[in-house]
């Protein structure tokens, strides 16, 4: 299972086109801040201009990236083959390939949480502790957040084998719907009510508030454990029910036989 685990850690990180876009979304990040720099620049201004970086590119870019850095050539196939090569389960593969995910996850909001913590003073804007330790906290909800989603965009990965599936409805969790309630729509209203316990970042953004307030909600907690958990059982469910396929050209056994690399740094 560690082995597992490791293969699949290393062979998304060392992708160039990981290394490549995760950095090119801190360099961004650097490029919003001082675009927005204007003549009246505060710790407001600062924080309003991050935040909103975190909110509508940052939070899409992470997972986006994770998962198409993941994905690889016959996706189902080389899975299939690389559990077997290891001799471990099927569920395995499915459970290594989200902790995984979920370490890179952590790391990059933990990289974007340094980006902060220096692009600040960097800039002239001289945060508040208080104010420094409420970022954090939303950072932290939003990792939570992109984790919930990501173990959503597993099962559609190992459903459809395609990476533009999955990345559309990560988007959709992470960003399109909690914008619509931040722009437009009414967060007393009944769809907000019950998005909040099914759309990670609309968990993410209420349990913030209610932090903040220093009111927490269970229902916030139970409702992230159900958001990673259920994606996840369905997605065991799925791969188990996928079989090897001959490759095409192949008849019988053959197609099955044949080794089909699966090399953590294969690109």
């Amino acid at each position: 299972m560690s082995e597992l685990i490791k293969e699949e850690l290393l062979g998304t990180v060392r992708k160039k086109r990981f290394i490549i876009l995760i950095a090119l979304a801190y360099i961004s990040a650097v490029i919003f801040v001082f675009y927005r720099k204007g003549d009246f620049w505060t710790d407001l201004t600062y924080l309003s201009a991050i935040d909103g970086y975190l909110f509508y590119v940052f939070n899409v870019l992470a997972g986006s990236i994770l998962i198409l850095s993941a994905y690889r050539k016959k996706y189902t196939r080389n899975s299939i083959l690389q559990i077997e090569e290891k001799g471990a389960k099927r569920y395995e593969g499915v459970l290594s390939r989200f902790i995984s995910g979920s370490v890179i996850l952590i790391g990059c909001y933990l990289v974007f949480a340094v980006v902060f913590l220096i692009l600040g003073p960097v800039s002239g804007a001289h945060n508040t502790p208080e104010q420094i330790g409420f970022f954090i906290l939303k950072i932290a909800l939003s990792c939570l957040a992109s984790i919930a989603a990501y173990s959503a965009a597993l099962f559609w990965l190992y459903l459809f084998a395609f990476p533009i599936v999955p990345i559309l409805g990560y988007v959709i969790s992470m960003m399109l719907v909690p914008a619509a309630f931040k722009d437009y729509l009414v967060y007393d209203s009944v769809a907000y009510a019950v998005l909040t316990y099914i759309i990670p970042k609309v968990t993410a953004d209420d349990a913030y508030t209610h932090l903040v307030l220093a009111d927490p909600k269970v229902l916030n907690a139970v409702s992230f454990m159900l958001e990673i958990a259920v994606p996840f059982l369905l997605t065991v469910l799925v791969f188990n029910l996928k079989k090897l396929k001959p490759l095409k050209g192949e008849k019988g056994s053959e197609g099955v036989s044949e080794t089909v690399s699966v090399a953590a740094g294969e690109k």
